[in-house]
Formats: C-alpha cells, structure tokens, sequence
C-alpha cells in the first residue's frame, strides 16, 4: 500500500535535510527517516521506541546520555546535540508530530568553538558552562480529547520539557520549519550560515491557533506560497 502524499513529502523534506547538513559538516550521525503503517501512517526512525526515556524523572544529563546511547535520533550534530523528527497521518491529515532538541550537557556549543568543531575536534570537554542545556520541543496534537484552548494548544513549544510550558504556535511545524529554527538559533555565527544553504521549503500546514491563543504570546510559523 502507498503511503499518502503527505506522509511521502514529509519524509522527502526530513530525508533531504539530514543530507544536507551531513554534507556541510553540521552533523556526524543520521538516522534517515522511514515510513510505518499501524493504526496511522507514522513517518518515524529507527530508535524511536526509546523516546520514553524522556519522559522519566530522571536527570536531564541521563536522560540524554540514554538517547544518545541507544542512537534514538535521526540526527546528532558535531557537538553532540540531537535532533528528532516524529509525524502521525491518518490519511492525507496529520494528527501528530513531535519535534525535540537535545542539546549535550558535556559538550561546548557550537556557537562558543565553531571553528575547532569544523576541524573535526567532536569531543570538546569544558571546564566550566555558561549555559545550563536544556531540551526543546515542538508538539502537535489534533486529537479532540487533547487539545484545550490555551491550556493545551494543537501546535505548541514547550521548554525544558516543563510540564504546562505549552507556547502556543500558529501550526504544525515541517521538518524545513523545525531545522531553520535551530539553526539559526544555536547554530548561525559570523563564519558559518547553515541556514542560507537548506533545501526551499516544499510545503507547509494549515494555521490551527485558535482566536484566544492569538491574544496571548505565541509563536508563528511564516505564510508563504509553495511552488
């Protein structure tokens, strides 16, 4: 059975990413996306069933040190940092997504030694961190028993995986969307763009804010017209 056209696309958007910056250096381990087929087409990627780990009360720097371990990533950048990609469709409609950012707590960032890391010097040990590491993600959720106005947004950025940190966000969020924001977040200094090299953006979803999430402090994901 063929997958759906938009679980295609969102694999197609992931796949040629992780090749992208696999290609500029950014990035030293992958996990390509793949395609399953259950209750709902999921695209997903090998390691996915440990992300449970993530939700345990546990350390942050165990709870990273787990994922890394069990290489449940699709991609982890020179300086150790993980990123995962997970979409749910029920045919042509996603249902699902979970975006996540984990940074590494061992590791210098890449904006503080930019240059050393693009020497291929990985495992750069620090004495002392300016910054305390902490996860990001992007969740969508268009499930009727979830999803509560404000206090549950459909699409929202959560911080530190802080329970009730819900930022609403304008709507799902494309492999595409999720990369650019960290990058140029976390990743962009004077000698190094990433950003400006990605693929164009091949696709997009559909706003699922609500008016009162619009009155409050949110996030939002750019319009624009698809080619």
């Amino acid at each position: 059975m063929k997958a759906p056209i938009k679980t295609l696309n969102i694999k197609t958007d992931l796949d040629e990413i992780i090749a992208n910056l696999l290609e500029k250096g950014i990035c030293d381990d992958t996990n390509f996306s793949v395609i399953k087929k259950n209750q709902y087409w999921e695209v997903t990627f090998s390691g996915a069933e440990y992300i449970s780990i993530a939700l345990g009360d546990i350390d942050y720097s165990d709870i990273y040190q787990e994922l890394l371990l069990k290489r449940s990533y699709n991609i982890r950048f020179v300086d150790g940092a993980l990123l995962q990609f997970m979409y749910r469709f029920k045919d042509e409609r996603l249902i699902q997504h979970r975006l996540a950012f984990y940074p590494s707590p061992n590791l210098r960032p890449f904006q503080d030694d930019s240059d050393s890391y693009m020497r291929d010097e990985l495992f750069i040990e620090i004495v002392q961190r300016r910054i305390v590491p902490f996860p990001i993600r992007c969740d969508f959720d268009d499930r009727a028993e979830v999803a509560i106005d404000i206090d549950h947004p459909k699409s929202h950025l959560t911080l530190g995986d802080v329970k009730g940190c819900r930022i609403p966000v304008t709507s799902p969020l494309t492999p595409r969307w999720f990369v650019e924001f960290i990058l140029r977040n976390f990743y962009k200094t004077d000698k190094h763009d990433f950003v400006g090299c990605l693929p164009r953006h091949r696709m997009q979803f559909d706003h699922t804010i609500t008016g009162n999430e619009r009155n409050i402090i949110h996030l939002a994901i750019p319009v624009f017209s698809v080619s």
